[in-house]
């Protein structure tokens, strides 16, 4: 039976880690997901449960793009680094593949960081973990892990240990690939590392070695957490060309060893991911931002401001809180008091339902609270508390 479009759940495709072109075989159960490429495929299917789908296809999708490859290539840019004040190790990446920030940082408090990427073999990082606190040496590490690999010509690895020490590996076939005419996604790329002295940076497909350079240089000149120096390093790294695909995805991690006596319990000060973006770093620097309370410390200089008098000024402060975590309800409470305390009471009825749409209790806290003596009787302050029923679901 002919039959003009398929239906496939995923394609599983063949070819090599740099790229694909010519046959496959795809296979599918229960599929929603249409091929839009030239397919030639006889189908014979039983309709009732199972269907089996031979499909002769000629398609290119490119082995950094193949769903099913078990070692997808992360074309990455990365940061791993040692803060020996803190004791702080952090791993900071950026790649134009989908959630490499679950996929290449690795790191354990006092022990290492690692940075796996191009064909990333997942296993490097708790594997590198081990070795660590075996006593072998990031150099060590490094050799015993790719010695171990058939795949070592696909790899990146970055490791470093609680001291700062640290060593990279960058694959043949990383380093080739660059030169390949064959290899139309990758030819012209760059692909290397960077030492510095409690830190390491490292990346293939990059648009040159400018952008190794231009992370080096944030990281050592930057001030802050750790996490915003990564954070640093990502953003100069992207400035700089970044990687040649684009972008898509990134992730920081910062760990810590658990202070003996201390009221902290986790030892991941830092652990954010962004799998899917338009612009990777905004929105990971939107994310940090709030791990760093930022917006509650604008919260209460805002607060500040208004007992002062400075209402305006109070006003903003609170707006920025605002832009950095919109779906906060209590920054959007906070900017209705800020405008009731600046004697503007109807604009403060905007952010006051926001509010209230989002944590409707916030509707008895408002009739209570005196800042809003002044809308008590407003109909339409009453309306919006009357609403706190129906934005929690009930009559």
């Amino acid at each position: 039976m002919a039959m003009r479009s398929c239906v496939f759940a995923w394609a599983l495709a063949l070819g090599t880690a740099v790229g694909m072109t010519g046959v496959g075989q795809a296979f599918a159960q229960n599929a929603d997901v249409h091929l839009t490429a030239n397919v030639t495929a006889n189908v014979t299917a039983n309709v009732t449960t199972n269907v089996t789908t031979n499909v002769t296809a000629d398609v290119n999708v490119p082995w950094d793009e193949a769903p099913s490859n078990p070692d997808r290539w992360f074309a990455t840019f990365s940061i791993i680094a040692y803060d020996p004040q803190t004791q702080e190790l952090g791993v900071g990446v950026q790649s134009h593949a989908f959630a490499s920030g679950a996929a290449v940082p690795y790191a354990v408090a006092g022990i290492g960081a690692v940075a796996t990427q191009a064909a990333a073999n997942r296993l490097y990082g708790p594997k590198a973990i081990e070795l660590l606190k075996q006593g072998l040496s990031p150099t060590e590490v490094v050799k015993r892990l790719t010695d171990e690999d058939p795949g070592r010509d696909t790899r990146q690895l970055a490791v470093m240990n609680a001291r700062g020490e640290s060593a990279v590996y960058t694959g043949k076939r990383v380093l080739e690939r660059n030169f390949d005419e064959a290899d139309p996604i990758h030819l012209g790329g760059y692909a290397g590392s960077v030492k510095g002295k409690t830190f390491s940076v490292q990346g293939n497909t990059l648009a040159s070695e400018d952008v190794l350079k231009s992370m080096a240089r944030a990281y050592e000149q930057s001030t802050g957490t750790m996490g915003e120096r990564l954070m640093d390093a990502l953003d100069a790294g992207q400035a700089a060309g970044g990687d040649t695909r684009g972008m898509q995805s990134a992730g920081l991690l910062v760990v810590r060893l658990v202070r003996p006596g201390s009221n902290e319990v986790n030892e991941r000060v830092v652990d954010l991911r962004v799998d899917d973006a338009v612009d990777p770093f905004k929105e990971l620097r939107r994310l940090l931002n709030i791990n760093l309370g930022i917006p509650r410390q604008l919260t209460d200089h805002s607060a500040a401001l208004a007992k002062a008098g400075k209402f305006d000024e109070a006003i903003e402060q609170q707006k920025k809180a605002l832009e950095i975590q919109p779906n906060s309800d209590i920054f959007h409470y906070a900017l209705a008091q800020r405008y009731a305390q600046a004697d503007r009471p109807l604009q403060a009825l905007v952010p006051l339902r926001e509010a209230i749409r989002l944590h409707p209790n916030l509707a008895r806290q408002a009739i209570a609270d005196p800042v809003f003596s002044a809308l008590r009787e407003n109909p339409e302050f009453r309306r919006i508390t009357a609403m706190a029923g129906q934005f929690s679901g009930g009559q």
